[in-house]
């Protein structure tokens, strides 16, 4: 019988002069983010401001689930209407034939419970990327990579090479090497690990449709435009519905599987990915002017603000409860209302 680890608060170790290291994070991300509100006369998501499609969904809480994963909102089976949006990953309007992180936010709508934040809102909110780790493994690393991004930012070649000379530099060019996919065909991952009620888990998107699966057999290539991965994720949801399993890995090895360094794939051999939830998305245009104003201005992300039994962990999640704070301020230089959807009628068609 396999022995998963309970949630303590006693999982988590603060590192050495977090506090500070975050400041400075959110200091040199201010930097970065200042170069590109002056390139385009607006300001743009801090990160994962390039968005290929805003959709509408059903997600599904699985039945009958055994006691270690009927934990939190999956306690009770049911149906939520989800919101998603696409986008890739950095803080630049990168052409799509160029290999990056792609990342999937989500949000679910009509979540009962006690949350973070007490502004009352029935929301939670689930955030993926298309690679299993982050290089970011900590707020120290992350604090050095933000350092560099502040002071070589304009200079992409220069700031490639600084990368290169660290001895972790393979890794933090990870994404640079992910294969370049349809959006639809890639497998999503929290990358760091998450509260899951009594335990501690990583969580994932796993497509379960079998077309939706074969467009990975199609790579983006150099004959492609800078914006192919819109144009496909359009061209299918037209005529096709799309799906994912949600599935949590829960922890069962604290040193084997540690919280706080995010750059290490917790082993399939010790927890298996298990399913809890299924996510429908129907045909739709995700394209469409009003759903990508709403995706790039209006929409934000925030696990921190979600249900505490569901609370991120980890120096890393730390750092970005912070980065996220700062980065909403996008909606008041841009003229934008704060907007916290509660149902599908809030967001465009």
């Amino acid at each position: 019988m396999t022995m998963y680890v309970p949630y303590s608060d006693d999982l988590e170790v603060e590192q050495p002069d977090e506090q500070a290291q975050i400041a400075d994070i959110v200091r040199d991300l201010g930097i970065a983010h200042e170069r590109m509100i002056e390139a385009r006369a607006q300001a743009p998501r801090g990160t994962q401001a390039k968005g290929h499609g805003v959709l509408k969904g059903v997600f599904t809480v699985a039945p009958d689930l055994p006691g270690e994963l009927a934990q939190s909102l999956f306690a009770t089976p049911g149906e939520y209407p989800a919101i998603l949006r696409f986008a890739t990953e950095p803080g630049a309007f990168m052409d799509d034939r160029r290999p990056a992180a792609r990342g999937l936010a989500m949000k679910l709508m009509g979540v009962d419970g006690e949350k973070m934040v007490g502004d009352g809102r029935v929301t939670q909110d689930f955030l993926f990327g298309n690679c299993p780790v982050l290089p970011l493994a900590d707020v120290t690393t992350y604090r050095e990579i933000a350092r560099l991004r502040a002071e070589y930012g304009h200079d992409p070649e220069q700031l490639a090479a600084e990368i290169a000379k660290r001895d972790d530099g393979d890794v933090q060019t990870l994404f640079e090497r992910l294969p370049n996919i349809d959006l639809l065909a890639n497998s999503y991952y929290s990358q760091s690990a998450f509260r899951f009620g009594d335990y501690v888990c990583k969580y994932a998107l796993m497509p379960n449709i079998d077309a939706q699966r074969a467009l990975a057999a199609r790579p983006v290539t150099d004959d492609d435009g800078p914006d192919v991965l819109a144009e496909w994720l359009a061209a299918f949801l037209a005529d096709n519905a799309a799906g994912f399993d949600f599935c949590v890995q829960l922890m069962t090895d604290p040193k084997a599987m540690p919280i706080e360094d995010a750059s290490i794939e917790w082993d399939v051999g010790r927890s298996a990915w298990r399913r809890v939830g299924t996510l429908h998305l129907p045909p739709q245009d995700p394209g469409t002017p009003a759903r990508q104003t709403f995706g790039d201005e209006v929409l934000t992300f925030d696990p921190w603000a979600g249900r505490p039994d569901l609370r991120p962990l980890g120096s890393i999640n730390r750092a970005r409860k912070a980065v996220y704070r700062a980065s909403a301020r996008r909606r008041e230089i841009n003229g934008r209302a704060e907007l916290e959807p509660a149902s599908f009628a809030d967001c465009p068609d």
